[in-house]
């Protein structure tokens, strides 16, 4: 079995604790300044959310600067602390030892607009994004805390995935602040749309203080603030799937847009020449398997754009897109033509208008 892309991720930041024990600073801030007339640029890096997490703030007040970076990484961290499904103490545990309680739990706000949105996308997604996958997450491997990641016994996967209910089974009661979860529920993990909640919730940090440009990218969910270089858009590649440092094209991002990527490459193992990653399939419990690779929306929230880049990856190239059309949202798909996902021809599906915000480099992928 292949190493996965998560233990690549863990074997980089055993490598970053061995640096900074020799007194090598590899995440800190980086100041830079371009041309005479230009406005002053900060670049910080942390670890936040199992990624890493960069703050880029165009200002030429440093210490403004150095605070958003601050409050940026003390926000991630209190809202991991509420959605970490391997936190006993968090609040998305408490939710789910409460399976089968009658009495209804109250909620933070936090939990309230999340699992509301969670069940919304659940809904007109037709269950292709479900938040209760928590128990195959874990027999598969792909949790913070699990072991190295396998094929799980098919029986097991079997049953689960029938016998546990999905998001069906959540009550929301009086506007959301409080929460009743039925007995046979699946355990609620929200690592497909909390990554999303967090860009949202830094971008507005920001803004608070009076940060006006600034873009926030945490493991490839990106949103904004005002404007990037010489008073331009922030310029954001696309990644490609099968080639690291290289981009699938460049996206022109203003204030308002919001990106989330979704992809076989972000986790995975493989075994026998095949792909397993951690994007399930509600409907088999097995790694969504119709052919695609990676999906890339643009939203006007970065919470919605993350849940729906879930939704679409599990329905499909055509199918995706055409529930993107239907919420008017721009999405690019990339998806094996033939069913290999390993060594198969790339091809790519958008919505209306994606390409008009998107600069491609596409290196003669077909579009359909």
């Amino acid at each position: 079995m292949n190493v996965t892309a998560r233990w690549k991720t863990r074997l980089i930041l055993v490598l970053i604790l061995v640096l900074i024990a020799a007194g090598i600073k590899v995440l800190g801030k980086r100041y830079l300044r371009t041309g005479e007339n230009s406005v002053a640029s900060y670049f910080f890096d942390n670890f936040a959310m199992g990624t890493v997490l960069t703050v880029k703030v165009r200002t030429d007040d440093k210490s403004l600067a150095e605070k958003g970076a601050e409050l940026a990484s003390a926000e991630l961290h209190r809202i991991h602390k509420i959605f970490d499904p391997n936190d006993t103490e968090s609040e998305i545990s408490s939710l789910n030892r409460s399976r089968g309680s009658e009495s209804a739990i109250s909620v933070s706000p936090d939990m309230a607009r999340l699992l509301g949105e969670a069940l919304r996308i659940r809904n007109i997604s037709r269950g292709n994004f479900e938040p209760t996958l928590g128990e195959l997450i874990r027999l598969w491997g792909f949790s913070n805390n699990s072991h190295r990641p396998e094929i799980p016994d098919p029986l097991r996967i079997a049953v689960l995935a029938d016998s546990l209910g999905g998001a069906g089974g959540i009550e929301l009661i009086d506007g959301a602040s409080s929460v009743r979860i039925a007995a046979q529920t699946g355990a609620l993990d929200v690592g497909g749309i909390a990554k999303g909640y967090g860009v949202d919730r830094v971008v507005d940090v920001l803004a608070g203080i009076g940060i006006k440009n600034a873009l926030v990218n945490l493991g490839g969910e990106i949103g904004v603030l005002g404007v990037g270089s010489n008073g331009r858009s922030w310029r954001i590649g696309v990644q490609h799937p099968r080639k690291q440092n290289c981009h699938l094209g460049v996206i022109d991002q203003v204030e308002g847009m919001f990106i989330a990527t979704s992809g076989d490459y972000e986790r995975f193992f493989l075994e026998k020449g095949r792909r397993y990653h951690h994007i399930l399939d509600p409907a088999t419990g097995y790694p969504a398997g119709r052919g695609t690779v990676s999906v890339t929306v643009i939203a006007s929230s970065c919470l919605v754009a993350d849940a729906l880049a879930t939704a679409a990856f599990v329905m499909g190239p055509e199918q995706g897109i055409r529930l993107l059309e239907s919420l008017g949202v721009h999405g690019l798909v990339v998806y094996a033509q033939d069913g290999d996902t390993e060594s198969g021809r790339l091809a790519y599906n958008a919505t209306r208008g994606f390409l008009q915000i998107m600069k491609p480099e596409l290196e003669g992928l077909p579009i359909n």
